[in-house]
């Protein structure tokens, strides 16, 4: 059994934590049998796939200033060196996790002879792709954009913005691939949950800066378009309730703080109002207020959570054990860890969280579940990877928003590698 089996089976373990978790002297048979115990090897990364290229990795806090400067090449896979540290032991300090950078390259493998899908605006098809519609504005922003008397892409270039995932379909630049999970997982940045598809991102190649859709299902239309830095951290801010409200928002920032984008700015910025004024579309900024009334909790990201709930019975949601400052504070420690023992012994302390998830999941409380899990994947911890993804599709599956399940499925398969998939490298050249 594989060290990440070992550890989802403990997770699943219906029996109590033994007090002592891994320290236990107990060599009592009824004392095992009541009481469960953690593994002691746990999180080692998952077999290395090569032919995968990683565009966005997390800097680990235990590397150095110097080495945690930016790297462009594919094996500056931070995460795939912790996980492998785990495997290294060194002779003066046992305990201690070597820190190395990984030997392998991580880059996905194409067809050697890449052909594009035509120029093309079916929804049908961005569903079948992204497993999600997209809402008018979508279209009609690509057709605003276009009008402006440069191409989309050079339009909003001048903007220091790139159009990304689903607008590449429209532009002719999706390469076809026959592993289609691909596409689930193509522009997913480092902190994105299902929930939030990115659409447009800062154009400087470094930037992680991107502007996106958030759904609560993936059924609905959007519920607000938003934006992310995540270089920065995993906090989703709620933009405008369409793209041309978000990308005008942006405009006028960007317009301040960048005078060499100014007159590009503008232009733009006027080309969108008089569209949107033709066409009867929205400016106007989201307000969080309104939104608040169906949410059952904010969650790790900010965006909040809706799922069915009935006050009477107060079946549907459940606060989580603990806080979202303690959570935070619990990650943070379990980061920092040094040692394999630090390590389990802080993994110890997040399984009554992780058991309490499971319960609620288990009594009809999803939007637990949901906000669970979300807080496990904001962690970004490869070791809490496995149960964030479990918690997120056992509630998608209830909820009937099998497509988000299907994406976070795909998110962590890569994620856990430390990579976040871009196709858009490959068929840039076209």
């Amino acid at each position: 059994m594989g060290d990440s089996d070992e550890w989802t089976k403990y997770v699943n373990d219906p029996r109590t934590i033994c007090k002592y978790t891994s320290k236990c002297y107990q060599k009592n048979p009824e004392h095992h049998k009541r009481f469960k115990h953690p593994p002691h090897k746990i999180g080692k990364a998952i077999n290395r796939a090569k032919g995968r290229l990683s565009p966005y990795t997390r800097p680990s806090p235990r590397r150095s200033p110097a080495r945690q400067e930016k790297c462009e090449s594919p094996s500056c896979n931070n995460e795939d060196a912790v996980a492998k540290s785990d495997d290294v032991a060194s002779d003066s300090k046992p305990e201690q996790l070597d820190e190395q950078e990984p030997d392998d390259q991580t880059v996905i493998e194409f067809p050697k002879k890449i052909t594009f899908y035509d120029k093309s605006t079916d929804n049908s098809l961005l569903k079948e792709l992204f497993l999600v519609e997209m809402p008018d504005d979508f279209f009609k922003f690509f057709e605003c954009i276009s009008e402006c008397g440069k191409s989309f892409e050079d339009t909003l270039s001048s903007v220091n913005l790139m159009a990304i995932g689903p607008f590449e379909l429209l532009m002719g630049k999706l390469p076809k691939l026959d592993n289609k999970e691909l596409y689930l997982v193509h522009w997913r940045f480092f902190y994105d949950p299902p929930e939030f598809q990115a659409i447009l991102k800062n154009k400087k190649k470094d930037s992680q800066y991107h502007i996106g859709y958030f759904r609560d299902d993936p059924k609905e239309a959007p519920v607000f378009v938003a934006s992310n830095d995540s270089e920065k951290n995993y906090h989703i801010t709620p933009m405008a309730y369409n793209l041309f409200g978000a990308v005008y928002k942006y405009l006028q920032n960007e317009k301040k703080h960048s005078p060499f984008t100014s007159m590009a700015c503008q232009k733009v910025m006027d080309k969108l109002k008089s569209y949107a004024e033709k066409n009867n579309i929205s400016l106007e900024e989201f307000d969080m207020k309104k939104r608040s009334a169906n949410v059952v909790t904010k969650s790790f990201h900010g965006a909040g959570i809706v799922v069915p709930y009935d006050k009477k019975t107060q079946i549907g949601y459940r606060r989580l054990v603990e806080t979202d400052a303690t959570l935070k504070k619990m990650f943070t420690k379990l980061e920092e860890a040094i040692s394999k023992t630090e390590k389990m012994g802080l993994l110890s302390e997040l399984q009554p969280v992780i058991t309490n998830i499971n319960i609620a999941l288990d009594e009809s409380d999803f939007g637990t579940g949901i906000e669970g899990g979300i807080a496990l994947f904001c962690s970004g911890l490869q070791e809490l990877a496995q149960p964030a993804m479990s918690s997120l599709v056992s509630a998608y599956s209830v909820l009937n928003r099998n497509s988000f399940g299907d994406i976070i499925k795909a998110h962590i398969k890569y994620r856990r590698k430390g990579a976040n998939v871009s196709l858009l490298h490959m068929s840039a050249s076209k």
